[in-house]
């Protein structure tokens, strides 16, 4: 009886060491502090739930040892995510996102594309800050592959506006195309852009102007079909 009730004050006394060391272990590794780097696209909310989607992954033992078996989770549009353990409860978290030039509408879904004009990928709901390309017509799409459109030279013009409104950061919701013409909307200002194969003055130009537009609620149109470096800019108000 005595030698029972040895063994089981042993087994006790282990749990609860045991226990009191699982204790310490985890909120002496609980992660309270995170640092979220590089994203543009997604919040620094959705980069949390995805990151520590898993049970007790709130703690940097437990998440180190997630990322080493399991790796970690992507979103759509993140190229890689890179994590720096800085102390026992504080961590970096530096994400890659691919880079969105824009997005067509296709039967409900949003069918995103880089400034190479690969598709990305195909959601049914719109991230904002990605302009939508209206008036295009295109025959085909795969996803990692370029869009197969009827006028690649027509296309090729659309990427350049794509590349230079994320280059310069402009704020436009819209770019759309009418016969050749290519037409941009930022806020309440609609831009006549022209047909022409590069448009690289005309958007360093309308940089910082949309900015200010946008900042003092400006409506109207601005006419840039026939625009040269150096012309001024005229908002003709609605």
């Amino acid at each position: 009886m005595r030698r029972i009730k040895r063994i089981f004050t042993f087994l006790l006394t282990i749990i609860i060491i045991i226990s009191f060391s699982l204790f310490i272990i985890y909120y002496w590794f609980h992660i309270d502090s995170v640092k979220i780097t590089g994203i543009d696209i997604y919040t620094e909310e959705e980069i949390n739930e995805l990151v520590f989607a898993r049970e007790l992954s709130d703690n940097e033992l437990v998440f180190w040892i997630y990322s080493k078996l399991f790796g970690i989770d992507k979103l759509p549009f993140i190229e890689d995510i890179d994590v720096k353990y800085v102390s026992h409860n504080s961590i970096e978290i530096n994400v890659y996102e691919k880079t969105l030039s824009g997005c067509i509408k296709y039967m409900g879904h949003f069918v995103y594309f880089d400034k190479d004009g690969r598709v990305l990928e195909s959601l049914s709901e719109h991230k904002q800050g990605v302009p939508i390309v209206t008036g295009i017509e295109f025959c085909d799409f795969t996803l990692g592959e370029q869009f197969d459109v009827d006028d690649d030279t027509l296309f090729k013009a659309i990427m350049n506006v794509s590349q230079l409104i994320s280059h310069y950061n402009i704020d436009v919701k819209r770019v759309h195309v009418n016969k050749g013409d290519i037409m941009i909307y930022s806020g309440n200002v609609q831009i006549h852009l022209g047909k022409r194969a590069f448009y690289d003055d005309q958007l360093a130009a309308l940089s910082s102007v949309l900015k200010t537009a946008n900042k003092m609620k400006l409506s109207g149109v601005i006419d840039m079909e026939n625009y040269k470096s150096g012309d001024k800019i005229v908002l003709k108000k609605n």
